[in-house]
């Protein structure tokens, strides 16, 4: 069973992960990254060699390649994700061109809150409903797309590949379809992907841009990266360098970035997808059993979710107080709502889903590992229920 971090039970891996085996065990070396990877020295040049084998084993590992997409690093998806989009909105304010950016409802903060800065750059913004399960549908947005194209603008979409709090999955063969009918640039939040669902590795070569955080999947903090095409030109969000081909200026994060190969190598070589997939099923069949009628598992009739999500709605209930219980108990989980000052805030995210006020201020959302197995169920199972009884 998994106790390894303080002695508590950890179920908010889609808010960070521990560092992986590999990452720590280079770490616990001594032999840390520490020289300016644009120096000639020696020092600077084994950074610098590093991060190259860093960046061919990620292009290996996605199944991309470099004369369709380039890559850069950054200190993680929500500075990533701005540089793309604010870069392309200031690349197109230059030229005196106005495009439109689609946001679903139900992405995250990073994407949600970029449209008050691209409207003053004179671009436009439009939000894409989801349904009760977090779904779109996709011939409205397919249409909306269009629709900006017959009025001379060119679209730029968020796509959310894994939903942070609901783990619902949006397939790549959706983004697939739009970007076949409407050419429209489509930007993928992968950063719940990597050890969250099958075949997370195999990217799809025909969309535009692709963005992951490090710490997601057991790197270090503050580094992540994103592939994005080679047919596209931002203006990077960072300036004063000539680093990672003027796309982020900055001495890269050398340490950083070959955690990123550590991690990923520890992950593709223990994830087995079934096992978590069936150890979270069983979880959240006996969950859904013992709560009856006094709360539910959110988007549980979606037709794809991924490997290791519970969110849950317990009705009544305050989350600040639900998580407070957890964390006397030895838990760490997530409310899925943004508390300040023990006010709890209506989760955004369950409104646009079509959730009341109420029920969306009485969520938790329950995160395992990527490695969970199913001999882990019966005391996972046993703990959540002793608090969610009291």
């Amino acid at each position: 069973m998994e106790r390894s971090i303080s002695n508590r039970f950890y179920f908010d891996y889609n808010a960070t992960s521990p560092l992986a085996k590999r990452v720590t065990d280079y770490l616990h070396s001594g032999d840390f990254l520490f020289g300016n990877p644009a120096s000639l020295h020696a020092s600077g040049k084994k950074s610098k060699k590093h991060i190259n084998e860093t960046i061919e084993y990620l292009f290996q590992l996605f199944n991309l390649k470099t004369d369709t997409h380039k890559l850069f690093f950054h200190s993680g998806a929500s500075e990533g994700i701005n540089s793309i989009f604010k870069g392309l909105a200031f690349k197109f304010f230059k030229e005196k061109k106005k495009v439109s950016f689609f946001f679903s409802e139900v992405d995250h903060a990073c994407v949600v809150q970029l449209k008050e800065d691209l409207e003053l750059l004179g671009h436009k913004v439009i939000f894409f409903p989801v349904d009760k399960n977090g779904l779109f549908d996709q011939i409205e947005l397919t249409k909306s797309i269009l629709n900006e194209t017959s009025e001379g603008r060119e679209s730029y979409v968020n796509y959310t590949l894994i939903n942070n709090e609901t783990g619902v999955i949006w397939p790549l063969q959706w983004a697939e379809e739009i970007k076949k009918q409407t050419q429209a640039f489509i930007h993928v939040d992968a950063v719940q992907l990597v050890g969250k669902m099958a075949n997370w590795d195999m990217l799809s070569p025909e969309l535009d841009a692709y963005t992951f955080s490090g710490h997601k999947f057991g790197a270090l903090k503050g580094i992540g990266f994103s592939f994005v095409s080679n047919d596209i030109e931002f203006s990077p969000l960072i300036v004063g360098g000539t680093q990672q081909d003027g796309l982020r200026a900055g001495t890269e994060n050398a340490l950083g970035v070959y955690s990123i190969k550590l991690a990923l190598h520890d992950m593709k070589e223990q994830f087995v997808a079934s096992e978590v997939g069936v150890a979270k099923d069983e979880i959240e069949e006996a969950l859904v059993e013992f709560l009856g009628d006094k709360g539910e598992v959110v988007a549980r009739a979606a037709p794809f979710r991924n490997l290791n999500t519970i969110f849950l709605v317990i009705y009544g209930q305050k989350a600040e107080t639900l998580s407070a219980k957890f964390d006397m108990m030895g838990v760490d989980l997530s409310t899925g709502s943004a508390c300040s000052s023990g006010i709890i805030k209506e989760n955004r995210v369950l409104m646009a889903m079509g959730y009341s006020y109420e029920n969306s201020r009485s969520s938790i959302r329950l995160s395992f590992s990527p490695l969970m197995k199913k001999s882990d169920v019966a005391g996972y199972v046993e703990k959540i229920k002793s608090i969610l009884a009291k």
